[in-house]
């Protein structure tokens, strides 16, 4: 979302919250228009002071800005809140600060030149103009004007160091760029910046396990990076999104209710704004002041009645199978609901619990290994992405929002129950 996105749902929070109207009804109403507001599943969180969690990450990340010649690279899964901890950093920093902020998405076809193009059109300079008579028109032009078909490092290195100005300038998406040249380019920038002592920060913002696959040729820059990896959030930090937003819908939420949602996101931010913001509109249509079960399962409802159909293909390729015993569904369900690491990994041994629940009947390994595999090829879509060594495999989603979201299909097909979550989310 834009900053200027943002500024425009500050003014409708601000236009919501002036209504002063003493008839009930229209009270709930504005009350189930701010919660979905306040929830954002779909956009980046940009107001700072509803952006829940990532304290060691959000300090390690204005230390970075802060020092001279140092730049970020911020790493994890998809969806875990890269993009918005990228969103609200200056909005932490102080008055006094002045940094400027350009923040550009990365796209497939971007080369080094494009990527940088994109940045020198928010730089601008003043240039004075005579329009006859002894008179002078003052414009602002766009640095992206004076260059062409190619941006070298060193041109990067000079326009930067010429605005004078503290800039944090954000790449996003980065790991969508394919051209291996454009990413040792951006290394050599990166570490060219520092030996000038440039007082500006590039940041890379990308879905990688590990910063090879973001910045290629990293080890002659590592001492100027500030490597920061956003794991999945914990359940303390899924709880302050909902502790942060509903009392300002003069809502409270049952303990068990709060449980069900933090447990069913699996650690993704999304997930508790998506089924909060609907759990939060259940209850206010209703005249209820609190969130109870029966508004969260309404909420899980509504999730998968509005999820895109890209989501339930990907399910039915994963599970489609014409032999009527095939287990295909039911171990998916069980990989859905095994025990992870903070990076949404899982071994094998983890799926035994799960699948053992669903079928009511003791399973081994052996017995799901092979329907393992297959959810690792393209013909059942790659639901799962194989990581390490043989005998020391892990699993993990390939897009880790199928994970929650086959687990709400699973509840309601009747293979998951209330009694197999109870049983496997139960405290150890």
């Amino acid at each position: 979302m834009s900053e200027k996105g943002t500024e425009g749902q500050g003014e409708i929070l601000m236009s919501i919250n002036s209504i002063k109207d003493p008839d009930k009804d229209t009270d709930w109403q504005r009350r189930e228009l701010e919660a979905s507001q306040l929830f954002s599943p779909a956009a980046p969180i940009n107001a700072a002071d509803l952006f829940a969690g990532r304290r060691e990450e959000i300090k390690r990340f204005i230390s970075a800005i802060a020092e001279r010649g140092r730049h970020v690279i911020l790493y994890g899964e998809r969806g875990v809140g890269k993009t918005s901890l990228a969103s609200i950093f200056h909005f932490l920093l102080s008055e006094s600060s002045q940094i400027i902020r350009i923040r550009k998405q990365a796209s497939p076809d971007d080369n080094y030149t494009s990527l940088w193009k994109k940045v020198f059109r928010d730089l601008t300079y003043t240039v004075t103009e005579s329009t006859g008579y002894g008179n002078h028109n003052e414009k602002i032009k766009s640095v992206a004007d004076l260059y062409g078909d190619k941006i070298t490092s060193d041109d990067v290195a000079r326009e930067i160091q010429e605005s004078k100005k503290s800039t944090v300038i954000i790449f996003d998406e980065f790991d969508k760029i394919y051209d291996i040249e454009t990413k040792k380019l951006m290394s050599h920038t990166i570490k060219l910046l520092s030996d000038l002592g440039v007082n500006s920060t590039i940041v890379i913002v990308g879905v990688a396990e590990d910063i090879n696959t973001i910045v290629e040729e990293h080890a002659s820059v590592k001492r100027n990076l500030e490597e920061i990896k956003m794991p999945r959030m914990t359940k303390e930090e899924l709880i302050e999104i909902l502790t942060e937003r509903l009392p300002r819908l003069n809502l409270t939420i049952h303990k068990n209710a709060q449980s069900k949602i933090v447990r069913l996101s699996r650690g993704l931010p999304e997930y508790v704004h998506a089924l909060g913001r609907n759990a939060a509109i259940h209850a206010i249509r209703n005249k209820e002041k609190a969130i109870d079960m029966r508004s969260v399962n309404a909420a899980i409802e509504t999730f998968l009645h509005q999820s895109d159909q890209s989501s339930n293909n990907s399910f039915k390729k994963a599970v489609h199978s014409n032999k009527k015993n095939a287990l295909y569904e039911h171990v998916l369900l069980a990989c859905s609901l095994a025990e992870t690491d903070d990076e949404g990994m899982f071994v094998a041994k983890s799926i035994i619990s799960p699948l053992s629940a669903i079928l009511n009947r003791k399973i081994s390994i052996s017995s799901f290994q092979a329907t393992l595999a297959a959810f690792c090829k393209e013909d059942r879509g790659r639901i799962l992405d194989k990581h390490g060594k043989a005998r020391a495999f892990k699993y993990r989603f390939h897009e880790p929002k199928m994970q929650p979201y086959i687990i709400m299909k699973g509840m309601l097909s009747g293979k998951i129950t209330e009694k197999i979550l109870n049983t496997l989310w139960s405290p150890k």
